[in-house]
């Protein structure tokens, strides 16, 4: 009897042992799952803690980039203002905006003055796609959407537009660009051009908003050159005519070739002779000169432009203007400004002209045009 009591404590005490070791290998296992769990938890709170960091690093360099915009938004403003002609605006439009952006692939085109048209004035990291000169119609395009909408255009939104807007924007599109940004240069409900950015650096902090306010301050800019070139014309006025006078033609005259190269458009250059413009009474023949421009001012379109640049010589330059055009122009002169008659009832008498066209696109410079249109001969009226 005492051998089973024996082995009964001996199996009791195997069993107690074995459920001893049983729950230690439990505990031992709940532990070593807590240890890990709570290594688990450390590196997700240092993973969180550098988030945090890298957060606020990005956090204070967007507050710094913000600071030094505020110092130097104004220095950009002011170097944008100081431009006095539109090539040289646009150049200074594309610093400021790598400065701001740090884009450095740039496009601003530029309004002709009917604001029907837009021509490429200045590209950069852009030339494998677009070439010089290069015009574009309002509403053509993404560049012409934007002129035409007065909207900005953004690549990622692309898909939010209307099926027709995308068909009609695929279809007119220059091959190969497409802006992720494109900002309207509009002032006072006039469009002075489209600022397009390609590519814009991920890190770029609020480009939209960036290039929205540089293509303010160039629209701006460009109303001030155009209002200072008005000036400069009325400073330079002849008394007798109400006409620019000849120191004009040069400056004028430039400027419509350029549009030519620009804009894809003809321009009809045209020397008026009124002969009693030249006669011994000067008191009579600046009363015909008078006569005959103020008939000029009435019948020219508002972007035809008319220079004194002689004692009875008036030139036109009439932008737009092709041979078809110019034949009816031409008709209409030689028909109608002998018959006007000063207040004696004396007729304004025998006209002359002669005229050259500058076909569009074409290249020419200011030398050759002058010459080319000094070697035509003259047409006479009946009067």
């Amino acid at each position: 009897m005492v051998p089973g009591i024996i082995a009964g404590f001996a199996a009791g005490f195997l069993i107690m042992l074995i459920v001893m070791k049983i729950l230690s290998h439990k505990q031992s296992v709940d532990f070593e799952e807590r240890v890990s769990s709570l290594k688990n938890d450390i590196t997700s709170l240092r993973f969180q803690q550098q988030e945090a960091d890298a957060s606020r690093t990005r956090f204070d360099l967007e507050i710094r980039k913000h600071r030094d915009l505020t110092i130097i938004f104004p220095d950009i403003v002011k170097q944008v203002f100081s431009a006095r002609t539109p090539d040289e605006l646009a150049n200074l439009l594309s610093r400021a905006l790598r400065k701001l952006t740090g884009c450095e692939r740039i496009a601003i085109f530029l309004a002709d003055i009917r604001g029907g048209k837009l021509g490429l004035v200045h590209i950069e990291g852009l030339g494998d796609i677009l070439k010089q000169p290069l015009v574009v119609n309002v509403g053509d395009g993404h560049v012409g959407f934007v002129a035409e909408t007065g909207l900005v255009f953004e690549k990622k939104n692309l898909q939010k537009e209307s099926e027709l807007t995308k068909q009609r924007l695929e279809k007119t599109a220059i091959p190969g660009f497409l802006p992720d940004i494109a900002a309207p240069m509009m002032s006072q409900g006039i469009l002075y051009g489209v600022i397009c950015l390609v590519d814009v650096p991920i890190s770029a902090i609020l480009p939209k908003e960036r290039v929205i306010s540089i293509a303010a301050v160039g629209a701006a800019a460009l109303e001030g050159i155009r209002l200072l070139g008005r000036f400069e014309s009325a400073s330079d006025m002849d008394p007798d005519t109400g006409l620019p006078g000849s120191g004009r033609l040069k400056p004028l005259l430039n400027q419509e070739l350029e549009r030519v190269r620009r804009f894809d458009s003809p321009l009809a250059i045209v020397d008026l002779v009124i002969e009693r413009g030249s006669i011994d009474d000067r008191f009579r023949a600046r009363e015909f000169m008078s006569i005959g421009s103020n008939h000029l001012k009435v019948t020219m379109r508002n972007i035809d432009v008319g220079l004194r640049t002689g004692t009875d010589k008036i030139t036109l330059l009439l932008p737009g203007t092709d041979q078809d055009g110019m034949e009816n122009v031409m008709q209409r002169l030689l028909d109608d400004l002998p018959k006007l008659q000063n207040d004696a009832g004396e007729p304004l008498g025998t006209v002359r002209l002669r005229y050259l066209i500058v076909e569009a696109g074409k290249e020419e410079t200011l030398e050759n045009v002058i010459k080319n249109l000094e070697n035509k001969a003259f047409i006479s009226s009946l009067g």
